[in-house]
């Protein structure tokens, strides 16, 4: 990830600030911020590794699973705003990791993913293409794979996060 968030400041050095600005969330002192919100109640920000990681065993108790260790790692190296970028030839979002939510909007989708698929979750959800399509984790291999739920089909992507990460640009 240290490697994507060095790119992302590359390229926002070049013109495209955008690429740290994200809208000011309800929790005013969130250590990622730096500066003022501008006038569109925009605010920078910066990734910070994280010195303590998040415990997910209330979480996997919950769901009655143990989650991929990849899963738990993504969780666990950063706080940032944005992880996005094209791959291939699909755009795709991965879920934030803010300190002020730590791992409740990821707890959401969960339970949503199970709700929907029959109370399974074999695959997690990570994220979204760019058409609408899930980013799953096959969560017994770390299989990286899209989803097209009205299909019942899934793309294979990537082996795993670090590869889809390490491959993401943010120019086509």
């Amino acid at each position: 990830m240290q490697i994507y968030f060095q790119m992302r400041k590359e390229v926002a050095a070049e013109g495209l600030d955008f690429l740290f600005k994200t809208p000011v969330s309800s929790d005013d002192n969130l250590i990622i911020y730096e500066g003022k919100a501008d006038e569109d109640e925009y605010i920078s920000w910066k990734p910070v590794e994280m010195a303590i990681p998040q415990d997910f065993t209330r979480l996997e108790d919950e769901f009655d699973i143990n989650l991929h260790k990849s899963i738990v790692d993504y969780f666990n190296s950063y706080w940032f705003a944005d992880l996005d970028g094209f791959f291939k030839e699909h755009y795709i979002t991965l879920e934030p990791v803010l300190p002020s939510t730590g791992t409740s909007s990821f707890l959401e989708s969960l339970k949503g993913y199970k709700k929907n698929h029959g109370d399974s979750l074999e695959k997690i959800p990570i994220g979204i293409e760019g058409n609408g399509l899930l980013v799953v984790i096959e969560n017994n291999s770390g299989i990286i794979q899209l989803e097209d739920f009205e299909r019942g089909t899934f793309e294979y992507v990537a082996e795993n996060v670090q590869e889809l990460i390490g491959n993401l640009r943010l120019k086509r």
